[in-house]
């Protein structure tokens, strides 16, 4: 039984091959060649062009840069813009005509030299009580005013000692011979009150202060022999003011980092 199957496939891949021989080969295509005579066109390589095409998103670029470099430069910010997070210290002159104020860069000058500090008119009053307002409470506020500018800064401390402005303490108050009305007598919300006087100029003269509540405020009158005009140039007084200033801001510090240490434990 094996060997006639054996056979049978034997005989059928016989068969199958001589049918395959019968069949014919197809060759491959081949492209004729060109007939003699004619010579074969070829076409010429094209060289890539030298200059390379800058694309749409570096012609914005360039184009960008080049305005830039026409724009002016950005301005500084200037320091009488109110930034929040710094010490309050405002200088407030009064008339800058001879015979009333210094006119000499006395306040003004002390302003340029200390850290942070602020220089007004007294007819500015209104702006200084809004930059104080801008100040956070956790900033000490001083405020430095001669002749009409004490008058203004006295006149300021009087304002913020008002439910309106939280009653919000003045550290620091120095007048130097102020001039006006209803000057003498200092708000409880100073904390201290240095008050210097000229005693050759008896129309000017505005007399020693006084605090209200003597438990809360300290106010030191200082007689000077310098002019009216001439006080807040004197370089004993103006020692004696940075002095008080910088004392001022020391203790603030410590008692900020008293506090953070103290709601940090």
């Amino acid at each position: 039984m094996e060997s006639v199957q054996q056979n049978s496939t034997s005989s059928k891949a016989q068969e199958n091959m001589k049918a395959f021989s019968k069949k014919p080969f197809k060759r491959s295509k081949t492209i004729p060649p060109p007939p003699k005579g004619e010579a074969k066109e070829t076409k010429p390589i094209e060289k890539p062009s030298s200059k390379v095409e800058i694309s749409q998103t570096a012609k914005v670029i360039n184009k960008r840069k080049k305005q830039i470099q026409g724009m002016e430069p950005i301005k500084k910010i200037q320091q009488s813009l109110p930034l929040k997070n710094r010490p309050g210290i405002f200088f407030i002159s009064g008339f800058d005509i001879k015979g009333l104020s210094s006119g000499d860069g006395g306040v003004s000058g002390m302003a340029e030299n200390v850290p942070n500090g602020r220089h007004f008119s007294w007819k500015n009053e209104d702006q200084v009580l809004e930059e104080i307002t801008r100040t956070s409470v956790q900033q000490p506020i001083i405020l430095v005013g001669h002749s009409l500018g004490g008058d203004a800064a006295v006149s300021l401390a009087n304002r913020l000692n008002s439910m309106e402005h939280g009653f919000r303490n003045v550290d620091l108050l120095v007048t130097l011979d102020s001039v006006g009305f209803d000057n003498d007598l200092i708000p409880p919300n100073v904390k201290r009150n240095l008050n210097f006087i000229g005693d050759e100029d008896v129309f000017f003269n505005d007399g020693p202060n006084i605090a209200r509540d003597e438990d809360r405020t300290k106010v030191f009158n200082e007689i000077r022999s310098e002019m009216h005009t001439g006080i807040d140039d004197s370089k004993e007084v103006q020692k004696k003011i940075f002095s008080a200033i910088s004392g001022t801001l020391t203790e603030n510090r410590s008692f900020n980092e008293l506090v953070r240490k103290f709601l940090g434990s």
